[in-house]
């Protein structure tokens, strides 16, 4: 529950600006003495796709750390009246930027404000009308004898939509609209339904056939009192929307049911040949990208359905298999992963794979995302490091005693010109790859490959796998 608060207050505070009253104060003790009727409701929601992360503060003190996106904030009683609140955006050097300066707000009694921070953050100050912005969706409070619903359009990039809550496998050319004609912005009525298994579908409005996301059945448990957001899907999957619920209690994400996986392959054996990847025993047709991939490619994400498989490395247009490259991998829904080909087939050691990494996919306007894997047979253990120019010092951004195979994951960089480096662990002097200079912008991720080169000078080289 501490995220889905921090969410909470820092969508509250953008939001509150913009319509009247609000009070974040969440003190337990407090809550306890006010009579109900001198209480308020609150849910927040960070529905910002490419937002950073945020911290809020309440009547002066820190309340909230590092809100992320897709969190909500559960029903949280407040008191009535005035309380200060502040937002600071978490930049990737660790600074704050202050996007709420401390504002008095009022929440009025009896109310329930559910306060959306939705929109894109790139887009600040452009006018569009896509760009990120507070939404307050208020109503009476209401403790439901079956379930209540209501749905919100907080998906900037997907179209208007209708939305179809039913029962299980019902036909949709049948079924009556929950709420038509929904736009970007737009909340539908709370409506009062039974408790029990439904399924809610978004479809386009002019034909209930073509459906944009699918929850399969879920369960509104009796006096459920349900708020769902249509949210940017920034996973696998070929949904445009992933819905946030707030069930009262607390948060959860519903991905469409349908939703498959993202993978990539990258070939990094210097020695080896072209090769085709075999997928459950099945050869690559000569227009896949699956066909020929050669040493220092890589291909796009191809989506596929989530599902256990048997990935197999082949010399081009031939049955000739290399064992070592043989994978088995199960892989999820809605998650994204990178296949590399690592190793060497001529050292005498046994170090031929393909290695599997997971990846992260969303982009955030304020950070440069870079990643660094080391899939060089010959560098041994590395040092990393990420320099404003092109000596490496120890007030770089180091990553210290990478071994092969090691893996950074995603670290946030601010936007701007950057120098990579990869030296021997401990010695700084002695750089095998670099310097590399990279103009990282806002929204972009950037994954390097550190690989075995024979026609490098020191034998190895990176490749960058995105933008």
């Amino acid at each position: 529950m501490k995220n889905i608060k921090k969410v909470v207050l820092a969508s509250l505070i953008s939001s509150l600006l913009a319509a009247c009253g609000g009070s974040s104060n969440n003190d337990s003790d407090d809550a306890a003495v006010l009579p109900a009727g001198d209480m308020s409701s609150l849910r927040v929601y960070h529905a910002s796709p490419d937002a950073p992360l945020v911290n809020v503060w309440l009547d002066g003190a820190p309340a909230l750390e590092g809100v992320d996106y897709q969190q909500s904030s559960g029903m949280i009683s407040v008191p009535a009246g005035l309380h200060t609140v502040q937002i600071d955006a978490i930049l990737p050097n660790g600074d704050v930027l202050t996007v709420l300066p401390e504002t008095e707000l009022d929440l009025v009694a009896e109310t329930e404000y559910n306060v959306i921070a939705l929109g894109k953050a790139a887009l600040i100050g452009s006018g569009d009308a896509k760009e990120f912005a507070p939404n307050i969706v208020t109503r009476d409070v209401l403790t439901p004898a079956g379930g209540r619903v209501q749905a919100v359009h907080a998906a900037p990039d997907a179209p208007m939509v209708d939305i179809f809550i039913t029962a299980p496998d019902a036909d949709l050319s049948a079924a009556v609209p929950f709420a038509d004609d929904v736009e970007y912005l737009a909340a539908t009525e709370a409506v009062e339904v039974p408790a029990g298994d439904y399924q809610i579908r978004i479809t386009d409005p002019n034909d209930s056939a073509t459906v944009y996301f699918d929850s399969g059945t879920v369960t509104l448990p009796a006096g459920g009192d349900w708020v769902a957001l249509a949210t940017t899907n920034t996973a696998a999957g070929a949904s445009p929307v992933s819905l946030l619920v707030d069930t009262g209690d607390a948060s959860l994400l519903v991905n469409d049911v349908n939703s498959g996986s993202d993978i990539r392959v990258v070939h990094t054996i210097s020695d080896a040949p072209g090769v085709d990847v075999w997928v459950n025993g099945t050869a690559p047709a000569m227009d896949s990208p699956l066909y020929n991939v050669e040493f220092k490619s890589f291909t796009d994400y191809l989506a596929v359905p989530a599902a256990d498989y048997i990935f197999n490395v082949a010399v081009t247009g031939t049955e000739t298999v290399v064992d070592d490259l043989t994978l088995n991998a199960s892989l999820e829904a809605t998650k994204t992963y990178t296949a590399i080909a690592i190793g060497a087939l001529g050292d005498g050691n046994d170090n031929v794979e393909l290695y599997v990494v997971a990846d992260e996919t969303r982009r955030v306007a304020t950070s440069a995302k870079l990643r660094a894997i080391h899939a060089s047979t010959l560098a041994g253990n590395v040092d990393i490091y990420v320099s404003a120019d092109a000596t490496p010092s120890a007030d770089d951004v180091i990553l210290s005693n990478v071994p092969y195979k090691g893996d950074s994951s995603l670290l946030d960089v601010t936007p701007g010109e950057v120098y990579i480096m990869v030296t021997p662990t401990g010695d700084m002097n002695s750089i095998a790859i670099g310097p590399v200079m990279l103009d990282l912008a806002g929204n972009t991720i950037t994954t390097l490959v550190a690989i075995d080169d024979p026609t490098a000078p020191t034998s190895v080289s990176v490749i960058s796998l995105d933008d």
